[in-house]
């Protein structure tokens, strides 16, 4: 293991004191942190109680107000604000999608009666409607809404998030009564259901009246809870729906308050103030919390890959050896030793061993060899100067990384990572920038680099189209490879596991080769609910699913 300059000694050694240990990132980060995990498991399948549950005396318990807390504003609650974590949980609070996945990575309907019925040759689903459901406004939901909401993603002209999802893949989608829905693919499609749990449904006479823009600030939905009040930096205030048809909610009202700094979050959780951050807190709370009765721990190996990802059209990102040199400059065993205290492991591509039916330990590694790092570099002419950054034909290696503003644990490894590229002759800039506008400039090849904790195999399945294809809707890296297009293509046509598993584990070998972003760690995440919180599944698989289960959860009145 390498000799950390001072800065980086200082950096590691001050971790903990200054709140800058990564925590977990990426939409499937929800709750994560990273502590010695001791007698903590991954999380095995267990149903969570219906609701309705009674409690300790047999009577069912109702009212109070949820409290929650996350890192990130919210700059809105339609299902296109829906791409980063803290968004997600309070926008699947006042939505539903015709089936969703559960805490448990299985498909459960919700706006329809059953799962699709798939045609033989796998082109055509169709999907029964459930009768019983209107939206919060009173409107009716008929398939009318199911084909309007899907029409509206693949219409272009509305720039919809999920565009990329669709596109290629649903050619038409048709309402043949107001119960039943038809929706032809090009191909057979092994992700269709997740496509489809994906997909919340929109008001189609609302959404229309309203135009976007408007509806993301005063949403109309079928789910549990309505808005009662909305201020993106500050707090969501949200009142359970009594028409709901699934039954109200146990309590009166869901609260989103928006606070970054992790210390606070715990201090909240600690004081009473609130019952659960959805985003992780630094490792010493969360050892601290993990100990104490008062909390309920879940601990799961997270979907996401902690990674830069790389401007592969930048000229000098574009460089393979360049990517791969910075792999083999950082010791990401110390990260995950001296940062994460263990509860993560180095990243081997693209795929977390989390989706084991399809992960691939037998990829192009990168263990720490700052030598090997510099030889590559000087391969490609990067030759060393007077000065610790090197140089070719007059331009220095230099590059910029945005990071999350006001994200202090998120800059506290980018800080270190800074310190071992510099060690190699590679200087980086950072530079804080609201998520937001990340997740903007990077898909536009706007910005250098990132620093994200984004989902590769959510849900269990392995399909990263929309983020390794050429024309990915969430390809933040700029990053085009026919072959991976191919079998990326080949993996959602695909309908057995024998034919996806060689697919996909072909994928993550050229990942590893080719590193269009570093992958730097899975990690293990951990989420603690007070244990005012009640109706609670024992153990879970996967967390940001949980919260879709909000409405059956109740408060203790003795707590």
């Amino acid at each position: 293991m390498r000799d950390l300059n001072q800065t980086s000694q200082n950096l590691l050694r001050s971790a903990v004191s200054r709140r800058t240990i990564l925590r977990g990132v990426g939409a499937a980060g929800a709750g994560a942190a990273a502590i010695a995990l001791g007698d903590i498991t991954s999380a095995s399948l267990v149903r969570g109680p219906e609701i309705g549950a009674r409690f300790q005396d047999g009577t069912p318990v109702t009212g109070g107000v949820l409290r929650l807390t996350g890192h990130q504003d919210i700059p809105g609650l339609s299902p296109e604000d829906a791409g980063a974590t803290v968004p997600f949980v309070a926008i699947v609070q006042i939505f539903n999608g015709l089936v969703e996945l559960d805490e448990n990575l299985e498909f459960q309907p919700v706006l329809a009666t059953a799962l699709p019925e798939v045609s033989a040759d796998g082109l055509t689903y169709t999907i029964t409607l459930r009768e019983d459901v209107t939206f919060s406004n009173g409107d009716p939901f008929t398939s009318a809404d199911v084909k309007y909401t899907m029409d509206w993603i693949m219409d272009p002209a509305n720039a919809s998030i999920s565009a990329g999802a669709f596109e290629g893949i649903v050619t038409s989608v048709e309402a043949p009564d107001p119960t039943t829905v038809v929706v032809t693919l090009a191909q057979p499609n092994a992700a269709f259901n997740a496509l489809i749990g994906a997909t919340l449904i929109l008001p189609s006479t609302y959404h229309e009246a309203t135009g976007q823009e408007a509806f993301a600030q005063a949403p109309v939905g079928t789910g549990p809870f309505v808005v009662n009040s909305f201020d993106p930096a500050a707090r969501v205030l949200l009142d359970a729906n009594p028409t709901h048809f699934r039954g109200r909610p146990l309590v009166d009202q869901f609260q989103l308050d928006v606070v970054p700094e992790a210390s606070v979050r715990a201090e909240a959780l600690e004081n009473g103030e609130a019952d659960n951050s959805i985003w992780a807190l630094t490792p010493e709370d969360a050892a601290r919390l993990t100990e104490d009765p008062n909390y309920k721990t879940y601990s799961t190996l997270n979907f996401a890959v902690l990674h830069f990802p790389l401007n592969n059209e930048h000229p000098i990102l574009s460089d393979v050896n360049v990517r791969r040199a910075m792999m083999y400059a950082i010791d990401r065993q110390l990260i995950v030793d001296e940062i994460y205290l263990g509860a993560a492991q180095v990243a081997t591509s693209n795929l977390s061993p989390a989706v084991a039916t399809y992960y691939n330990p037998d990829v192009t590694m990168y263990p720490y060899d700052p030598e090997q790092a510099i030889a590559l570099l000087e391969e490609s002419g990067w030759v060393a100067g007077d000065g610790d950054v090197r140089t070719k034909d007059g331009q220095e290696l230099t590059f910029t990384i945005s990071i999350p503003a006001g994200d202090s644990t998120r800059r506290g490894v980018a800080e270190v990572v800074q310190e071992f590229l510099l060690d190699v002759g590679i200087e980086v800039q950072l530079e804080e920038v609201p998520v937001a506008q990340i997740l903007e400039l990077l898909p536009a090849g706007e910005a250098d680099a990132g620093l994200f904790g984004w989902t590769y195999g959510d849900g269990g399945d392995p399909d990263a189209i929309s983020v390794l294809s050429t024309d990915g809707s969430s390809n933040w890296s700029s990053y085009s490879n026919p072959r991976v297009d191919e079998l990326l293509q080949q993996g959602i046509n695909a309908l057995t596991q024998e034919e996806r598993i060689p697919i996909y584990q072909e994928i993550q070998q050229i990942i590893s080769d080719e590193v269009p972003f570093l992958y730097i760690a899975f990690l293990q995440g951990l989420t603690h609910f007070s244990n005012r919180v009640q109706n609670l599944p024992e153990e879970v698989l996967a967390i940001d699913e949980l919260y879709k289960k909000a409405y059956t959860w109740g408060l203790d009145p003795a707590s």
